[in-house]
């Protein structure tokens, strides 16, 4: 069933934007919300956003020579191998290294290639008791964004009025790759006493607003399970004319986040960035890293200020985890992207924890946030090499010591926390580390270490990390 929502514009004579909303179970009924400025003026302000401190700069690589590396060519087989999370107890699974391969030489083409891995998708999803309609959040990693319009011409006839949100961006995958997918299902038939468990909200904009960006792709803008929000990956297009905004990195991101606060908004009722338990933002130079971080930064501290005018008690808010990283291209040649996953809950009752190691040449950073309903969880886990060193160091210790440590803030989770790990996204330079190994490593560690729990293991190939980081892990818990 789904029930129509309509959006008023500030313009009275704007066009209208249809939402359609998908209730599980529910009863057919329309509401009525009301958006009350307009996005269409683009004005930002700088004031108050000052560069990161140096250590967040970009820093020049350091070359890395490992005891275990091992050269030869990849097998496009196990590296971005097919893999997914057990199903957890609130009915999440998630399905990773869904790999469209393409070679010019043995006559296949773009458009058939990706046929063929949306039939392997809904192979995978169909041997695990689901369907293509059960996905609500997909990442779409593609070699090249000249194939954009091609797969999604595909894409589109894939899903039905309410496509899951997604995020897509051009990432270094090795040649002979044309896209790679992930995505996180939800299917949950279980209700008590004929109360709904966990309702599922869709919004897909598909006309012109003066709100938010209508969809450029078969996607919806935010899918709600439960007390989740599941955002789609957000670029700074001005809505009403659906054209990328000018004045460069501070206005893209700006805008961009906006929309972000926007579609929470719209989503939820008094839902803000506070919300936000996961964040990833991609930008397309080094030089936009401190950019991103300091009005992620500055978004965060305007929240702060309204708390503290609601004469909130002593106690600051737990936000969400940032990763930015750079990769290569964007949709519509776009400098920044956002894309959030936030909890309706309580960012004053949320638990959080930071634990760090150190060992010879480099440094472990782990972070972890688990919503104040217990629902759900985001662990980040980062290594930085902290000097430059001639000698070999060990990749094998070093990726035993990331998973011991993603295992630790694992068990850290409070009791009342049933959230299982479903991700393990990787962001990796790629100048630093062969990917068939790496996967073959954190594979193993995964399963020797968390065993039925493993979640999925997803590589993602990047230019460039913050500061001396040389690989970042998000991994989401639900």
């Amino acid at each position: 069933d789904s029930a129509k929502v309509v959006v008023h514009s500030a313009d009275a004579f704007a066009p209208v934007a249809y939402l359609h909303f998908l209730k599980l179970h529910l009863e057919n009924k329309a509401s009525t919300f009301m958006v009350n400025n307009c996005s269409c003026e683009v004005s930002c302000n700088d004031d108050g956003i000052f560069p990161s401190p140096e250590e967040d700069e970009p820093q020049k690589s350091i070359p890395v020579i490992w005891k275990s590396l091992k050269h030869h060519s990849l097998d496009f087989t196990k590296t971005f191998g097919r893999s997914h999370s057990g199903r957890s107890l609130s009915g999440y699974q998630w399905f990773s290294g869904i790999t469209a391969h393409f070679f010019p030489s043995k006559g296949k083409n773009v458009q058939e290639a990706a046929r063929e891995v949306f039939s392997s998708l809904q192979a995978n999803m169909t041997s695990e008791g689901l369907k293509l309609k059960d996905i609500i959040l997909v990442h779409l990693y593609m070699k090249s964004m000249r194939d954009f319009n091609v797969i999604n011409s595909v894409y589109v006839t894939e899903f039905d009025l309410c496509p899951p949100a997604r995020v897509c961006v051009e990432t270094l995958l090795p040649d002979g790759v044309l896209f790679c997918i992930d995505c996180l299902a939800h299917k949950r038939d279980v209700a008590m006493d004929d109360v709904l468990c966990d309702e599922k909200l869709v919004m897909h904009v598909q006309s012109i607003s003066h709100w938010a960006p209508a969809s450029i792709g078969p996607y919806s803008q935010s899918i709600k399970v439960g007390d989740v929000l599941y955002c789609a990956g957000q670029i700074a297009l001005v809505p009403c004319t659906m054209q990328l905004v000018s004045g460069g990195i501070w206005t893209e991101a700006i805008v961009s986040l906006r929309h972000v606060e926007r579609i929470l908004q719209a989503m939820s009722e008094k839902t803000v960035l506070h919300h936000v338990i996961t964040a990833n933002c991609y930008v397309t130079d080094s030089k936009h890293i401190p950019i991103a971080r300091s009005i992620w930064q500055k978004k965060l501290r305007e929240c702060k200020k309204v708390e503290d005018s609601e004469a909130y008690h002593d106690v600051s808010a737990v936000c969400g985890l940032l990763v930015v990283v750079v990769i290569p291209h964007l949709p519509r040649d776009a400098a920044i992207e956002w894309h959030v996953v936030a909890v309706v809950d309580d960012p004053l009752q949320r638990r959080h924890f930071a634990m760090k190691m150190l060992s010879e040449g480099f440094q472990i950073e782990c972070e972890s946030v688990e919503s104040s309903s217990a629902s759900c969880a985001s662990i980040s886990i980062h290594l930085s090499l902290i000097s430059p060193s001639t000698s070999q160091l060990d990749l094998d210790g070093l990726l035993n010591d990331l998973v011991a440590m993603f295992r630790q803030a694992v068990e850290k989770l409070s009791e009342d926390c049933s959230a299982s790990p479903l991700s393990f996204r990787a962001f990796f330079k790629e100048e630093i580390f062969d990917a068939e190994t790496l996967q073959t490593g954190l594979q193993e560690y995964l399963e020797k270490y968390l065993g039925k729990k493993t979640p999925a293991l997803i590589l993602v190939p990047v230019v460039d990390l913050p500061g001396k980081e040389v690989i970042h892990i998000t991994c989401w818990l639900s």
